[in-house]
């Protein structure tokens, strides 16, 4: 054999051999992980309890956080949507969603956006779904609450709000008190977070994982780049490294944790809780559902308030009785016998599915998603805490998607009708569901009846099995006028006018009966619609609401000769005032008036009609007429709406045949 041949021979042999060794990795790497390495540094987090440096920062530069004065800490990219100043506002052709949560949402928001993407292209909707990341790691309740109602401060717009939680919630608040002795309801690391001098102990261990930090960053920046990321081997020994080194630094944190030294302070602890035994762990996970219930509920009033629509989901964890058949590999990796989750699961989880139904009785729209894998023999869980790998995600988001299918419709009809000059007009299905009576903070689920008299003007309120609690509220009353004039002094920007009565002091009457009538006589400008219920001033909640929106609709047909006619009996110069809404899409697109393609269809709204028109007949009868375009037309979607709130009053659509 001459030297080219030898030099042939020994190269094809290490070939077949680096083969051979890649090909075991690849299957090492297989049987060990549930997959086969995508390359890249590991997606994966590490085992340790939820939220951890350790279970964020592996594979990832975002690893770091940064104070914030609401939040408790935030995320260090500046155009990350949490640090946004203004946040993101709603624009046309665009369904914007704030997403809330701890890790676990975190982690699943690139498969939601996909999910969601997926299900507006098969439902041919030409809406593109945006998901704001409000979520980061270890987040809990009131922490959601607080991030939105800050970015709504400032400005932000949301059409649907998303709120996935439950495991921070029960497990993060008794590792607060329990283990670092701080109060429950705080952010988690908040003594990490405060400006009083570390000891020498806790500086060496801070150093210790940083160290630990920086040597991981620069593994896994080597693991990214060519051809390394795309070599079993090297994947198998990295993430071997990566998941030693999140335990070294998972110990390094509890380490930390127990080194916290020094009296109580308010500053370094929070507020103690005022109970005398201490509480137990029951006891303290029956106070944090408390919280998280109630944080739902504000998050449900904000999203109403905002305009947008609010869904609240409770994710699936593997501590839940019955929720999923672990495997092997998830027994082995994902279920801590000793873990708090245990513990905290027991007891609270029967409180949350409890609470969870109330939510649901108040008309929010709650979903438990802890059985969605009951029947999946999958491994799912990479974790002894919550998370999920790429399959769990998808199957979550898709979970979430399919559930959240009415509001998705609602919101892409809303974009459908929506003319460049309105401000937020609502969909019809929208504006049904809004009028029903909705108590959102019922006492007792005990609410009055009201109804607006015949002609009379005036609201009736009755209540059968009255007792005297349910009448100590104050009664509101908040009234749209029809003719922003009409609005008093300070009111311009609410769009409507707000009055208080008491039932004791304003003529309320119980009757032997036990049942409570009262009656509230309405201001005598023209009215589109009134908001109307008690109101708890200690608590800033609606005890119970109800909207009545007035009959302002107009028939509208299409005259033989090639007109819009409007007609309506019982006509008052208000139904003349109100702005009209003229949508008409024509049947060649060709005929699109210049910066119209988008919307699809020609705008023609008009106003300020004048009964000295004529359109008042002696009767008493509306009638008028619009000329139409020459062109041929598709459909029309024609009604009035108040500019100053940016409601719909009533709305009409007509479709014609094309020859």
């Amino acid at each position: 054999m001459n030297r080219r041949k030898q030099i042939l021979f020994y190269g094809l042999m290490v070939v077949m051999t680096l083969a051979v060794i890649e090909g075991m990795a690849q299957a090492a790497y297989y049987i060990a992980y549930g997959e086969f390495n995508g390359g890249g540094p590991p997606r994966l987090q590490p085992t340790g309890s939820a939220g951890d440096d350790a279970a964020e920062w592996r594979g990832r530069p975002d690893f770091r956080r940064i104070n914030h004065p609401y939040y408790g800490y935030t995320r260090v990219e500046a155009a990350h949507a949490l640090n946004q100043v203004p946040p993101p506002r709603r624009e046309d052709g665009v369904v914007l969603i704030g997403l809330v949560g701890g890790s676990v949402a975190r982690y699943a928001a690139p498969d939601f956006q996909n999910a969601l993407e997926v299900w507006f292209r098969e439902q041919a909707i030409p809406l593109r779904p945006v998901v704001l990341e409000l979520a980061y790691k270890a987040m809990k309740q009131p922490q959601q609450a607080i991030i939105v109602t800050n970015t709504l401060s400032l400005g932000g717009e949301y059409d649907i709000i998303v709120n996935l939680d439950g495991y921070n919630e029960l497990v993060l608040a008794q590792e607060n008190y329990f283990e670092s002795g701080v109060s429950p309801y705080y952010p988690r690391w908040w003594q990490e977070q405060q400006s009083g001098r570390l000891t020498d102990a806790q500086q060496l261990l801070l150093g210790r994982i940083y160290a630990l930090r920086q040597r991981q960053q620069r593994r896994d920046a080597f693991a990214a780049a060519e051809p390394w990321r795309r070599l079993a081997l090297y994947s198998t020994v990295n993430r071997y490294l990566s998941e030693r080194t999140a335990a070294q630094i998972l110990t390094l944190n509890h380490e930390l944790a127990a080194n916290q030294t020094g009296e109580y302070t308010l500053q370094r602890n929070g507020p103690q809780l005022a109970l005398s035994p201490p509480p137990d762990e029951y006891e303290l996970s029956r106070r944090a559902v408390r919280v998280w219930y109630r944080g739902s509920v504000i998050l449900h009033d904000l999203s109403r308030t905002a305009g947008a629509e609010y869904y609240h989901f409770l994710q699936p964890n593997q501590y839940v009785p019955d929720a999923k058949p672990l495997t092997d590999r998830e027994l082995a990796v994902a279920y801590n016998p000793e873990s708090l989750a245990v513990q905290a699961y027991r007891d609270g989880y029967p409180l949350l599915r409890r609470l969870g139904d109330e939510l649901r009785q108040q008309g929010i729209n709650y979903h438990d998603l802890t059985q969605i894998f009951a029947d999946n023999r999958e491994t799912l869980y990479i974790d002894d805490c919550c998370h999920l790998n790429a399959r769990g995600n998808e199957l979550l988001a898709a979970s979430m998607v399919q559930r959240m299918a009415p509001a998705l419709r609602n919101r892409a009809a809303l974009a459908t009708a929506k003319s460049p000059g309105d401000s937020v007009p609502a969909s019809a299905a929208l504006d049904a569901a809004i009028q029903e009576i909705s108590p959102v903070h019922a006492v007792n689920k005990q609410y009055f009846d009201v109804a607006l008299g015949g002609g009379d003007g005036i609201l009736h309120y009755s209540k059968d099995d009255c007792r005297p609690a349910d009448t100590v509220a104050p009664f509101v009353v908040q009234i749209t006028p029809v003719a922003a004039a009409d609005l008093r002094p300070g009111r311009a920007e609410s769009g409507y006018n707000r009055y208080e009565f008491s039932f004791d002091r304003d003529g309320g009457v119980t009757d032997a009966a036990g049942r409570c009538v009262m009656e509230y006589e309405l201001p005598d400008y023209d009215i589109a619609n009134v908001l109307t219920g008690q109101h708890n001033p200690e608590t800033g909640q609606w005890q119970w609401r109800a909207r009545i929106t007035l009959d302002f609709g107009f028939a509208a047909e299409r005259t033989a000769a090639g007109a819009l006619r409007y007609a309506r009996d019982n006509c008052r110069p208000a139904h003349l005032s109100t702005h009209f809404f003229l949508h008409i899409t024509p049947a060649d697109a060709g005929d699109l008036a210049p910066g119209r393609a988008e919307h699809g269809y020609n705008n023609y709204d008009f106003a300020d009609l004048s009964p000295d028109d004529g359109a008042i007949d002696a009767a008493g009868r509306c009638v008028m007429e619009r000329a139409l375009p020459d062109y041929d037309i598709a459909s029309i979607l024609t009604g009035q709406y108040i500019p100053a709130v940016g409601r719909r009053l009533w709305e009409t659509r007509l479709d014609f045949e094309q020859p």
